[in-house]
């Protein structure tokens, strides 16, 4: 069993693809279980907002339970611009499962997230330069990686990564003794290291007849809901949407004609939004009420997959509807993780970051 640790719902789907598609069954899990078949447990402790202390301490028990089912290796998911608390968490993490340093790569080359002479770039621009120096909860002021980390670096490595050749060789680097830490290429590049290759045939084998059974809609295109938690990316969503003539809904939000708007489009937008319901009031309780919302919706319009944008965002609905083990279940386009609860009438979930747009195949 291989392991993985990510601070939100988002990272844990992505690296649980990126198993599927070297053939490898995957799983995330809210609350670690070793009860499962799966050759990687991708654990979800949703720390990215909590404080700091908070964080460590999460992230540290759950490598101590994870330890404690000695898996092959450990694998830290962070986020590709250090958003979170990633120093306290690989501190806990390192001294939790005893490892003696960290080799950190949280660049995607194939995505022009690169690491260079220690600044961290997006599409050549340096990191405080792009829309992350605006992210609302954790503002990219800085390119400089020691800086975006904070605190001692003593026993983290963080070395420049500009391509696929890079993360290899940083690969081969990584012992018994060190924590392997960063993006899903990085991840990729250990995977390969190991044995495990790019499978040809990923999707799960079960399940594809139930996205139009009883709708009326074909395979590439089952009755969706699709969520937006991000106020930065709402805009863009309603956009798209409205391209799309497909049913917008934001705060306050109607079940009832929400799904309405399903039964007759097969597909509906919903979001915190940016309107008069949404001015004073704290980002947990908006966030809170989309989940319910969704929640109410995805079970009264039998909804066959459901579009997630945002770990937190993913988190929350997935919390409201009593999940805590999803299976990969099919490789979706990078960055997307398209899990399944192990609930056998559960609808299938793509869950994406949100500073990514919706590969077009799943935004229909």
């Amino acid at each position: 069993m291989i392991a993985v640790i990510a601070d939100d719902l988002s990272g844990a789907a992505e690296l649980a693809g990126a198993a599927l598609r070297h053939g490898l069954s995957a799983e995330v899990q809210t609350v670690f279980t070793r009860r499962t078949d799966a050759d990687v447990i991708c654990v979800d402790t949703d720390t990215r907002s909590l404080s700091p202390k908070a964080a460590a301490h999460a992230a540290g028990e759950a490598a101590r339970h994870v330890a404690e089912a000695n898996p092959e290796w450990i694998y830290k998911k962070v986020d590709s611009v250090l958003r979170g608390h990633v120093l306290a968490e690989l501190k806990a993490i390192m001294t939790a499962a005893g490892r003696l340093r960290t080799i950190l790569i949280s660049a995607n080359p194939s995505r022009k997230r690169v690491i260079r002479d220690g600044h961290l770039f997006v599409d050549d621009q340096p990191l405080h330069a792009t829309a992350f120096a605006r992210d609302p909860e954790h503002p990219r002021t800085t390119s400089r990686v020691a800086d975006l980390l904070g605190g001692d670096l003593s026993g983290v490595d963080a070395p420049d990564a500009g391509s696929t050749a890079d993360l290899i060789r940083h690969a081969a680097l990584v012992d018994d003794g060190t924590l392997a830490a960063g993006g899903v290429e990085f991840f990729e590049a250990l995977l390969a290291r190991h044995g495990f290759a790019p499978s040809a045939s990923v999707n799960h084998p079960a399940g594809k007849d139930r996205f139009s059974a009883g709708s009326g809609r074909s395979d590439s295109h089952p009755i969706t809901l699709a969520v937006c938690g991000s106020a930065a990316s709402w805009s863009r969503r309603r956009q798209q949407a409205a391209e799309r003539e497909i049913p917008t809904f934001s705060l306050p939000l109607d079940s009832a004609e929400i799904t309405g708007a399903i039964r007759s489009h097969g597909i509906a937008l919903i979001g915190i939004g940016d309107g008069p319901a949404t001015r004073g009031i704290a980002a947990s309780i908006l966030l809170g009420k989309l989940a319910q919302a969704s929640a109410e919706v995805i079970r009264e319009a039998s909804v066959a997959r459901v579009l997630l944008e945002g770990g937190a965002t993913a988190a929350a609905v997935v919390r409201e509807l009593g999940w805590s083990r999803l299976c990969a279940y099919e490789a979706s386009a990078a960055g997307v993780g398209t899990l399944r609860p192990v609930q056998a009438t559960a609808p299938i979930l793509s869950i994406k970051p949100g500073s990514y747009d919706w590969p077009t195949e799943l935004w229909p």
